[in-house]
């Protein structure tokens, strides 16, 4: 495998297939076209960033179990290649698998593909530490890449309640979440939070799904977010992005994610979303 410049995380690499469980291995022609998302960092190494991504993707012709992809980065609207790599098909499995290879890094991708949606992750070995999280979708035959040129940016208020679940094990929780948002994003939100870890020692972490209602620069509607957030010893990692196709009526083909600040304790976030309606 090959990266520009001897990097290995200048992007993630991600396909996304219509194949269905159970398909055999010539389905691997239903992944051929273009694929476009984000590649989003986890954790801190290197001079990672999160990027919008283009991934072209063709069949190896000598094994039919084998897809090449061409990975793009969008820089300033413009597709900047970042490299190639080949990946291993599983049709019965869903599943896509490489090996990466540089001169500072050993690493895998795995993937899990379900329709026309992909997500998977990008992990560095020995220890098999996962750096990226990428999530792509296929492009319609007409359709560009897609670029995150989009910003909505205000406040909101949220109010954590703790459900009574009768556990004795106090290191796991569970809350409901409720949420009023000010600014270009105004409405509400509810949810759900599983907790686990103890507080007190500064290393923790959660996952929570969160559905919100109203309007997102005057484009009314809803979708869902998905948070997954570790704490070590008091430093946090907080990912939150909009689920594939859960937005509706104006929000309809949403996707994105989302970053939150909190100072004098006020909580500040900027939506970075897409519409592909």
């Amino acid at each position: 495998m090959i990266f520009s410049r001897g990097s290995l995380l200048v992007a993630g690499l991600a396909v996304c297939t219509c194949v269905a469980r159970g398909q055999t291995e010539s389905g691997a022609a239903k992944l051929v076209g273009d694929w476009s998302g984000e590649s989003i960092c986890v954790g801190e190494i290197g001079s990672c960033h999160d990027e919008t991504v283009v991934y072209h993707i063709s069949l190896d012709a000598s094994d039919p179990t084998k897809v090449k992809m061409v990975a793009d980065k969008i820089v300033n609207g413009k597709p900047e290649w970042m490299g190639d790599i080949d990946l291993k098909y599983d049709a019965k499995n869903n599943t896509l698998t490489g090996d990466l290879t540089s001169p500072r890094y050993r690493g895998v991708w795995e993937f899990m593909v379900k329709e026309y949606i992909m997500w998977g992750t990008l992990s560095l070995l020995p220890e098999k530490r996962i750096v990226r999280q990428i999530r792509v979708t296929k492009n319609s035959p007409n359709q560009g890449p897609i670029a995150m040129t989009n910003h909505a940016t205000g406040t909101f208020e949220v109010k954590l309640t703790p459900q009574d679940d009768k556990s004795e094990d106090k290191l796991l929780g569970r809350m409901s979440i409720t949420k009023q948002w000010h600014g270009e994003i105004e409405g509400s939100s509810t949810g759900q939070m599983l907790t686990g870890g103890d507080v007190n020692t500064g290393s923790a972490g959660y996952v929570a799904m969160e559905k919100f209602t109203g309007t997102v620069k005057g484009r009314k509607g809803t979708f869902i977010l998905q948070h997954s957030a570790t704490m070590t010893k008091g430093k946090g990692d907080l990912t939150i992005t909009v689920v594939p196709d859960s937005g509706t009526d104006d929000l309809k083909g949403i996707h994105g994610k989302l970053t939150i600040k909190i100072e004098n304790g006020k909580h500040f976030y900027d939506l970075e979303y897409s519409l592909s309606q």
